[in-house]
């Protein structure tokens, strides 16, 4: 793991412990359980890691992001900001719903941008550790279609929790806006994965992959046993 990433992991686990304190302090049930929900999710890769070094080939792909520094990173990012814009800590302030209503923009952007990297990369290493030979286009038409679906899911889910969470309530309008930020997330996951190689190289083996998977790439290994001859 780089130094900075590391930094950016540890940082973001003090905003949001920081956040949960407050949240504790004030008493607000949905942000005391996004408080903590958050700063849970972000010792989720490192506890996965721990539990599991050496993942099986058959589950990878699915895994695969938990072993990826750089995702690590960016979503710890997005968990750091979208804790604070709920309850900035110590002071009681509801970004979302009090002083910023514009507040949801950075955090759909930011959800775009970690969920596709995270899609995309479950896909990738699925046509890499089972012979799928997709292309870079079909990889990123797969994975744009699940941040979509995840996206359009999430605008509905928030409707149905509307009833017992009148804070919720939107404007189609803003929803759109939500959604449109979300692809504009996506669009900046593609720059930064096809220009920079960030967080992962779609030409590249990952990195920081378990060691049972070689020095270069899960390529390597046998095929799985379905498709034996």
């Amino acid at each position: 793991m780089r130094t900075w990433e590391k930094g950016v992991i540890m940082g973001a686990r003090a905003i949001v412990f920081l956040g949960l304190i407050s949240a504790l302090m004030y008493g607000k049930f949905d942000q005391i359980y996004a408080a903590a929900a958050g700063f849970v999710s972000l010792f989720v890769p490192s506890f996965v890691r721990w539990i599991y070094p050496k993942p099986s080939r058959k589950i990878w792909p699915w895994v695969s992001p938990f072993y990826n520094d750089s995702v690590y990173a960016l979503f710890a990012i997005f968990m750091a900001a979208h804790i604070t814009f709920l309850n900035v800590p110590f002071i009681h302030l509801d970004l979302y719903n009090q002083f910023w209503k514009g507040a949801d923009i950075p955090s759909h952007y930011l959800g775009g941008l970690v969920t596709w990297v995270i899609f995309n990369e479950v896909v990738l290493e699925s046509s890499r550790t089972y012979n799928l030979h997709w292309s870079p286009l079909k990889i990123i038409s797969i994975s744009l279609f699940a941040l979509v679906l995840v996206g359009v899911a999430w605008e509905f889910f928030e409707v149905v929790l509307q009833p017992n969470m009148p804070w919720l309530h939107e404007s189609m309008r803003n929803k759109i806006q939500d959604v449109v930020m979300e692809l504009l997330g996506f669009g900046t996951g593609i720059a930064m994965v096809l220009k920079w190689e960030y967080p992962y190289s779609m030409k590249k083996p990952l990195e920081n992959a378990p060691v049972r998977f070689g020095a270069t790439s899960v390529d390597i290994l046998p095929p799985p046993e379905h498709v034996k001859e």
